[in-house]
């Protein structure tokens, strides 16, 4: 014996009720279908039931909304049972078998009653409007159409500006406009600022008409607002410019992300025969919420990208290997407190066999910091290159970061030249860490600074320090990530980076490295470290 099965409709004001026998049922505008349904968001031959054995399927035949089982979208036929939910397009039915009653009251959607609030203005509520579900089903459902797509449309990997388009194209569905705008804050608590705008070639330095009582609604309260007759409204009576630019009608939305409003879209038209209505500003409303999220991820994501190529381009830029020779080995490490890192370092062989050493810290962390080590070593090595003393070098290169970074990007450096046959080391300490000399009898001279961070001060002079490398000398130049790492509220300091390094001076450069990080990280005991960490150890063994 087949089940008998049959469709009944949501729509409460124009009720359906279609029987599906066995065989084949189709679904569509298209006159021939036994399932005709005449809304515009089905396509002709939209969908297909089949009835066999007691079991009744269903498959989309490619329309262009498609459909949607219990609000998942079909990409395969799917089994259905009596009390499922099935959508063509925005056409939504309910599937029944035996036994089913009719429709109860509650499974219609619940029409929003706009109440006192639908006067000239209307204000709504994301949290209001997500409680339930939109009017007049029959006469806006193309409406809300536009905002289900919009999910699909804006779920790709496409970038910010290309974003903006859609989204406006995707507003200009919804409302009939003869302007549509999309700020967003570009500071906190800043004021929105056109990002992108319909026409193309409207002047994106035009203000939204609307007073502040009425921004702040919408920015600070999450408010949609709606104007029906903007020349009648008397809010605007001061507002000349509400008069001068024509506005008639206007509708604007909060960006919401779900965590914070990062601007709003706005709309608006002179055409007296265009009334804006509440679900307009309801489709707006959840549009508005969905471009919000995607905006928000969408620059989240260039900056994951971001960074992640200056990863790569720092790991570039360090040195592959470091010169090793009879006389001379080194051994640097870097632990980045990010993936990104604001400390650098390099070691050069120069065409008349000296030495060049560096290691700098730029001020500040992430991406901005990131970019700025990087710069500073690319530049490094051009000046390097041009056979110049230590204090030109570095006079040169703040000259370079001061005119071209922001005043509170600065660059704590070391920069030596070490005459490798006279074992002499020439150096500029900006503003860095002394380096630490340790002799074989065991003392140890400091490296002192011998002038300001580089790029911190526009008239900054750079003093030069030398220091003579006996037998046995190691040098130990490090960033503050070091000394400055912190367990509660004690930091690791120089007294236990000293201890550390005289425990082990004999021994190979690499052990030495290794045991200074060993003993770090038993300081911290689990703690992240605060901020990048990068050694460099030099010893003339000859």
């Amino acid at each position: 014996m087949t089940v008998d099965y049959r469709l009944e409709s949501l729509d409460r004001e124009h009720p359906e009720k279609w029987p599906l026998g066995a065989g084949a049922s189709r679904v569509g505008r298209a006159s021939q279908n036994p399932i005709r349904i005449t809304d515009p968001s089905v396509s002709r031959e939209h969908a297909e039931f089949r009835v066999a054995d007691d079991k009744i399927h269903v498959e989309d035949l490619g329309s262009h909304n498609g459909t949607w089982v219990n609000g998942t979208r079909l990409t395969a036929p799917a089994e259905l049972r009596p009390g499922d939910r099935i959508r063509f397009g925005s056409y939504e039915v309910v599937l029944r078998g035996p036994g089913s009653g009719r429709l109860d009251s509650t499974e219609f959607p619940a029409t929003l009653s706009a109440g006192d609030q639908v006067s000239t203005g209307i204000r709504l509520t994301l949290d209001s409007l997500r409680g339930g579900r939109a009017a007049s089903m029959d006469q806006n459902r193309r409406l809300f159409l536009a905002v289900t797509e919009a999910g699909h449309l804006l779920a790709g990997l496409h970038p910010l500006q290309e974003v903006f388009d859609s989204v406006l194209e995707l507003v200009q569905r919804v409302v009939p406009a003869r302007r549509i705008l999309l700020l967003l804050a570009e500071t906190e608590g800043g004021e929105p600022v056109v990002r992108a705008a319909r026409p193309p070639g409207i002047d994106p330095r035009q203000k939204i008409m609307l007073s502040q009582t009425l921004l702040k609604a919408v920015l600070d309260g999450r408010e949609s607002l709606l104007v029906t007759d903007a020349g009648k409204d008397p809010r605007f009576r001061e507002h000349m410019s509400i008069v001068e630019q024509n506005v008639h009608s206007a509708l604007s939305a909060p960006l919401f992300d779900n965590e914070r409003v990062i601007g709003l879209i706005y709309a608006d038209t002179s055409d007296p025969l265009i009334h804006y209505d509440q679900d307009q500003l309801e489709a707006l409303t959840l549009l508005a919420n969905l471009i919000a999220i995607k905006i928000t991820n969408t620059k989240l994501l260039e900056v994951m990208l971001a960074v992640k190529a200056a990863a790569e381009i720092q790991r570039s830029l360090l040195p592959a290997a470091l010169p090793v020779d009879a006389q001379y080995e080194i051994v640097a490490r870097m632990m980045p407190s990010l993936e990104v890192a604001g400390d650098l370092y390099d070691a050069t062989r120069f065409a008349d066999g000296s030495l060049g050493i560096v290691l700098g810290d730029v001020s500040g962390k992430g991406l901005g910091a990131a970019l700025l080590m990087s710069s500073v070593i690319a530049s490094l090595r051009i000046l390097e290159d041009s056979d110049l003393a230590p204090a030109v070098v570095v006079e040169r290169l703040h000259r370079q970061v001061y005119r071209t970074t922001e005043s509170l990007r600065f660059v704590t450096l070391f920069f030596g030249r070490l005459d490798r046959e006279k074992h002499r080391l020439t150096f500029v300490n900006a503003g860095h860490n002394p380096g630490l000399l340790f002799r074989q009898d065991g003392q140890v001279e400091s490296l002192d600074s011998t002038g300001p961070p580089v790029g911190l001060l526009e008239d900054a002079r750079f003093g030069v320090g030398t220091a003579d490398l006996s037998p046995g000398s190691l040098l130990l130049l490090y960033s503050d990530g070091i000394p400055e790492a912190m367990a509660g509220e004690e930091f690791y300091g120089d007294e236990r980076l000293l201890e550390s390094v005289k425990r082990r001076a004999g021994r190979p450069l690499e052990e030495i490295a290794s045991g200074i990080l060993e003993d770090l990280a038993a300081f911290l005991a689990g703690s992240p470290a605060g901020d990048d960490i990068t050694l460099l150890l030099l010893r003339r063994s000859a």
